[in-house]
């Protein structure tokens, strides 16, 4: 004797191919094996999910547009300049500078004094803690 099948509200399905879920995901949603939601989808559906899924998908990701677009632009909302920053980054290409770009032309060549005049102020301490004074020291060849 077979053992009764699952139920599947279609509901969910439709819900679940709108967010993007493959048949993969949508059967463990409802514990059920693989084949079995693809057998039984065919059955409701009369078409495979396969030549179904990517419409309803492009329409949940109109909806999901629709909606973060409305809320970036809703000035009261909390949150909504992040969102619009977010939208911006996603849909214009934007992104953050790059620290690069506030460097100097002749950083390297800053980068390089600095360390000089650290190095020289390190010997200036090593000396004083020597006992070493500026007439002590031997003078270049």
């Amino acid at each position: 004797m077979a053992r009764p099948l699952k139920e599947i509200n279609w509901d969910v399905v439709d819900n679940l191919i709108e967010a993007g879920c493959n048949g993969i995901e949508i059967a463990g949603y409802f514990r059920i094996q693989k084949c079995t939601f693809y057998d039984r989808f065919e059955k409701e559906y009369g078409v495979s999910f396969q030549n179904y899924h990517s419409e309803p998908q492009e329409g949940g990701k109109a909806k999901l547009r629709s909606m973060l677009y409305a809320k970036a632009l809703n000035n009261k909302a909390p949150g909504n300049a992040d969102l619009l920053k977010f939208w911006a980054k996603c849909e214009l290409g934007m992104k953050e500078p790059e620290l690069t770009s506030f460097l100097a032309n002749n950083q390297t060549q800053i980068d390089q004094s600095h360390t000089v005049m650290q190095q020289a102020h390190r010997i200036t301490e090593l000396e004083s803690q020597l006992g070493i004074s500026n007439g002590d020291k031997p003078e270049a060849e």
